[in-house]
């Protein structure tokens, strides 16, 4: 898989829509800090200059009994015959063992930090749903959800609800310093204050199946006056041309983890040779599906495709492998959404 993805990475969803890179710090080590979570910070330099510390004193230790106290002839004495130091133990022992609950404590009021979610925060409380291989979010008091990107307002506490629908995933936005695994079947919260205007990355945490690597997000953190706006609900399908281009966006978004529109195998069928343009008329191809566990022939047109989206096995194509592979559903996605998508599907054709 890493091979093929090294061959071909436009496949891949953050080099189409990337994100300005993460700056990292002095040490190399972490993105810049762009909320109020600060101690995670402190956390980890403590924790770091720690293992630092005990790495070299124990390994300065170590070589100079080495070379100190090496054996120079075959008949030479032991140096010394003490086979224990009791003071000495207990230092080794008590020692580590503060410095332990430090780390304890300091990490456990952290993780009451994220997890108990202030009340401003909880007055602004998003929906993020998780699925193979992709984000859904959902946003209050508005109707409209977005996908593979989400946009929040700068300095305004926020609070994200996790759920799953399949398996185990996890909301990991690194510059926010939050991580909140998503268990099927549960709600799982996270909150972090936004301090800083830009684009950061939003990654899924845990391992989900064969492309976890490519669900990725991009977090736009933005000014009040731009979030009243509402940017991601701009549409624009004033043409057919228009709305091609904007279901090109979506595709690239949503659909292309799965989806090819070149040919090459793909967890879905491609997208390649749906329709033919025939003169200035758009024509579906005959396809194979299972429906209610027998095959037939349909022909591919946009009411096949609307409830392929919004409810994908109710005919699943019957060509292997994709008669064994599910599709997630798109329920929330809405009609112009959705004919985004198939104007962007009938201009592949017109491009063969």
């Amino acid at each position: 898989m890493f091979a093929q993805l090294i061959q071909d990475p436009a496949k891949i969803n953050y080099v189409e829509n990337p994100a300005k890179p993460p700056e990292i710090d002095a040490w190399g080590q972490l993105p810049k800090l762009a909320s109020t979570f600060d101690h995670v910070d402190g956390l980890f330099y403590f924790t770091y200059i720690v293992c630092i510390f005990f790495f070299v004193v124990i390994l300065g230790a170590l070589l100079f009994s080495v070379v100190k106290y090496r054996r120079k002839t075959w008949d030479q004495p032991a140096a010394s015959n003490v086979t224990h130091n009791t003071p000495l133990e207990v230092v080794w022992t008590i020692v580590p063992l503060i410095i332990v609950m430090i780390m304890f404590a300091w990490g456990f009021k952290g993780c009451m930090d994220m997890t108990v979610v202030p009340e401003a925060a909880s007055r602004n409380t998003y929906k993020a749903t998780a699925k193979q291989w992709n984000w859904t979010f959902t946003y209050p008091n508005h109707a409209t959800p977005s996908f593979n990107e989400v946009w929040i307002e700068v300095n305004k506490p926020v609070q994200f609800l996790c759920e799953s629908t399949d398996v185990l995933h996890a909301f990991f936005i690194p510059v926010m310093r939050v991580k909140r695994d998503i268990v099927p079947g549960r709600f799982q919260s996270v909150w972090f204050h936004p301090i800083e205007i830009g684009e950061f990355h939003l990654f899924c945490a845990e391992y989900c199946g064969d492309d976890h690597s490519r669900m990725y997000a991009k977090v736009h953190v933005v000014s009040a006056e731009e979030f009243a706006t509402a940017p991601w609900d701009k549409w624009d399908d004033t043409t057919p041309a228009l709305a091609a281009k904007s279901g090109e966006s979506l595709y690239k978004n949503l659909c292309q983890t799965c989806h090819s529109v070149n040919g090459t195998p793909a967890v879905g069928p491609t997208w390649k040779g749906l329709f033919t343009k025939q003169g200035d008329t758009f024509v579906g191809r005959q396809r194979e599906v299972i429906e209610g566990g027998a095959k037939k022939t349909i022909t591919v047109d946009e009411a096949y495709i609307t409830e392929s989206v919004r409810k994908p096995d109710q005919k699943k194509v019957a060509e292997s492998p994709y008669d064994k592979n599910n599709m997630t559903a798109f329920p929330d996605l809405d009609e112009r959404r959705i004919k985004g998508l198939i104007e962007y599907m009938k201009s592949l054709a017109a491009a063969q």
